[in-house]
């Protein structure tokens, strides 16, 4: 029996409001503050940007399938917080872990390998008090996409 940590997160850090520039996100407030940094070169600016877009591509996305592990395993407090768990009897370990491979783009030339390349549709999905919701595994197939 395989368990599979979903990222069930809707908020990310770069969304949040930033808590020195009111009315502007993290991301937003990064921005402003390479253009308007007079140490950096007009080059360097370009890739401090390219390297924060590249950066916030990289970051987990809700329903990304993050890990696969054996079920009834023990649980930091903080996974409880961050991830959804989802037991699926009919997957085996090994095929569970084909399921937690990264989305690799040869066309960027920084690697992101955060991004996942399989999700799972968590619309409907009913998860009790500790975020877990047991399925069988044409059921979990039916919810898999890729990205």
């Amino acid at each position: 029996m395989a368990e599979f940590l979903i990222y069930n997160k809707t908020d990310d850090w770069m969304n949040a409001p930033s808590k020195t520039s009111l009315g502007m996100t993290v991301y937003d407030r990064n921005q402003v503050m390479i253009d308007t940094n007079p140490t950096l070169t007009t080059a360097q600016k370009i890739k401090s940007k390219e390297l924060l877009s590249w950066k916030r591509a990289a970051r987990y996305q809700p329903g990304d399938i993050v890990e696969a592990r054996r079920d009834g395993g023990p649980r930091g407090r903080l996974e409880e917080e961050v991830f959804a768990f989802l037991q699926v009897p009919d997957v085996g370990l090994k095929a569970a872990w084909g399921y937690c491979v990264a989305k690799t783009d040869p066309v960027s030339k920084y690697p992101i390998t955060r991004r996942r390349k399989y999700f799972v549709d968590m619309a409907g999905l009913g998860l009790d008090v500790h975020k877990n919701a047991p399925l069988s595994g044409p059921e979990f197939l039916s919810r898999v996409r890729t990205k």
